[in-house]
């Protein structure tokens, strides 16, 4: 019920309902005047008691002759309304000159001072509701408007976003080849120091094995899955044979190699 009141539909139904009451109450005030009044309530029983004269006259008169029917007229009710008809046309008069200035045609003239006022706030307050009705229509296509940006600038996110994750996964992808390469290169250099015009090449990739472990601990077991099986093993062999055995340079290379082994290193060489 309050969300009825409250809205304008709801106002504009009970300022109607107002309206119609008003007039209904003052169109029976003036009809009750015109009808409780002493003078015109006089006037109607003196018309009611005339025509009820006059009809027994006229019977009366059928049987006495003309001069008869002339003095059955004359009674006393008549007699006293006519010594009264005067006045009581006069307020008869008075009483509809009352009612016309009340009203206009097609309209009522109020006379209740509170009237006009409560009409103007109903015209004020119907004009605040168009006025209102008028901003929150401008209000509703201004949130459309922006709501209509914000996806503009969501989608525009979106794309960035997607460019940008495009961009990390080739920046990714060219990193990882770049180290590959790097890798592979390393690894050919170990199998040229292992040929057999290299004689001191074992002792060679013994220092380096030792250098790229305090470079990086995993250096060296990245490099070993690019080097082919028996120059592994070769390798092997340098660091745990002689007086010169490293079995921690070994160890370290092992852990890490199964740390860093991929899916390529473990798939068998096709004949």
């Amino acid at each position: 019920m309050k969300k009825i009141l409250s809205s304008r539909i709801g106002q504009v139904l009970i300022s109607a309902l107002v309206v119609v009451a008003c007039l209904a109450g003052l169109t029976y005030w003036a009809t009750n005047m015109i009808k409780n009044h002493p003078a015109i309530k006089d006037y109607l029983a003196a018309k009611a008691a005339q025509a009820a004269a006059d009809a027994n006259a006229t019977v009366g008169g059928e049987e006495t002759g003309k001069d008869d029917l002339n003095s059955t007229n004359v009674t006393e009710d008549k007699e006293v309304y006519e010594e009264k008809k005067s006045e009581q046309d006069k307020v008869i008069i008075n009483a509809f000159s009352i009612l016309n200035d009340s009203t206009a045609p097609g309209d009522l003239r109020f006379t209740n001072p509170k009237l006009p006022i409560l009409m103007s706030e109903l015209n004020d307050r119907w004009s605040y509701i168009k006025k209102r009705e008028v901003e929150l229509d401008e209000l509703e296509a201004h949130v459309a408007e922006q709501l209509q940006s914000m996806q503009w600038h969501t989608n525009q996110i979106t794309r960035n976003r997607i460019e940008l994750d495009q961009s990390f996964d080739d920046r990714l992808n060219l990193i990882q080849e770049q180290e590959k390469a790097r890798l592979q290169e390393m690894a050919q250099i170990y199998e040229t120091l292992l040929s057999p015009g290299q004689p001191d090449g074992p002792e060679v990739i013994r220092q380096i094995l030792r250098a790229n472990m305090e470079q990086d601990v995993k250096l060296n077991a990245k490099v070993f899955q690019y080097i082919s099986v028996t120059n592994q093993a070769n390798i092997i062999r340098t660091l745990l044979s002689g007086a010169d055995a490293d079995t921690s340079l070994y160890q370290n290379i092992i852990e890490n190699r199964q740390k860093t082994m991929t899916i390529d290193s473990i798939k068998p060489e096709s004949n």
